[in-house]
């Protein structure tokens, strides 16, 4: 029983604390004598010294920190950072619209003749491809192994293309490889993946790539990472095949020429196939942007 007195003690005494922290029911707030009264204040020259020291080393404080951060922005390199995608350094990344509002305001495709392999690609060499051969639509995946965004849509946004498009016989998917200049172990990453990829072992390289990419991408031990998802004899074929020069089946030297014919230049980009007609839909887009441009191409033919 005493600590519930003491209880309600506390609560009584509490509430009439702040009870008096209230103004008066007629207060309002006057902002012109407030103002005046600080003029008053400024021109008379009685400031506390401690408060007039504690204003400059504010203003102080803030114009050495604006600096700081003006100094970084400008030392920062321009490196991959687009939150788009990768993009060459010398061309501006595009404006992909935000998810909200793309399925609004779709494109529609361009008439542009679906661009061909090069004849050197047999197709022996169809272990990027995957899907219906009879697929009214083909969407292409231009990617480069040492971008983040690429490695970040290949094993987030990926996957749930392939179980609701490909593996239902919707959509074919086609991966490209688009190595950017600033990526300089992109090509050889491309390269132990096609060769894996010979051998059927595509997508376990490929994977292997995209999810050790911070790992290789600071040592470019691609071959230790690769060797981790093949059998040893596998991996001896494939060290062979990456050996040789140039690319044995020339996919990788394929799939530039198609990015330059398609004016690319970020990964990673999707190219959607239908009809005849290419669209090409730049910069890491979310699932749901992809999956509206693809019902579209659907319900269109």
């Amino acid at each position: 029983m005493d600590m519930e007195h003491d209880e309600k003690d506390v609560n009584r005494w509490v509430d009439q604390r702040l009870s008096s922290l209230d103004p008066p029911q007629n207060w309002r707030p006057d902002s012109s004598a407030a103002l005046a009264q600080l003029r008053r204040r400024g021109r008379s020259g009685n400031a506390p010294r401690r408060h007039r020291w504690w204003l400059w080393a504010t203003v102080s404080a803030t114009a050495a920190a604006a600096a700081s951060i003006a100094i970084l922005l400008l030392s920062a390199p321009p490196a991959c950072a687009n939150p788009l995608g990768c993009t060459e350094a010398a061309h501006p990344a595009p404006v992909v619209a935000p998810p909200a509002a793309l399925p609004a305001a779709l494109p529609a495709p361009q008439p542009k003749p679906a661009a061909k392999p090069a004849a050197a690609v047999t197709r022996q060499n169809n272990f990027k491809e995957s899907g219906s051969l009879t697929a009214s639509v083909t969407c292409e995946l231009f990617a480069d192994y040492q971008c983040p965004h690429c490695a970040a849509f290949y094993l987030e946004t990926l996957p749930q293309l392939i179980t609701e498009y490909v593996e239902t016989g919707k959509v074919r998917l086609i991966h490209r490889d688009f190595p950017l200049s600033q990526h300089p172990y992109a090509r050889l990453a491309a390269r132990y993946a096609n060769a894996a990829g010979r051998l059927g072992y595509y997508r376990a390289a490929a994977t292997k790539l995209f999810r050790t990419q911070a790992v290789w991408s600071g040592d470019g031990d691609i071959d230790r990472q690769v060797a981790q998802s093949v059998p040893p004899t596998v991996m001896k074929r494939v060290r062979a095949l990456v050996n040789d020069a140039p690319e044995p089946d020339g996919t990788l030297a394929a799939d530039e020429a198609m990015a330059r014919e398609d004016h690319l230049n970020q990964t990673p980009t999707v190219v959607i196939v239908s009809k005849g007609h290419r669209l090409v839909v730049p910069g890491a887009v979310t699932y749901e942007q992809i999956k509206a441009y693809l019902d579209r191409s659907l319900a269109a033919q």
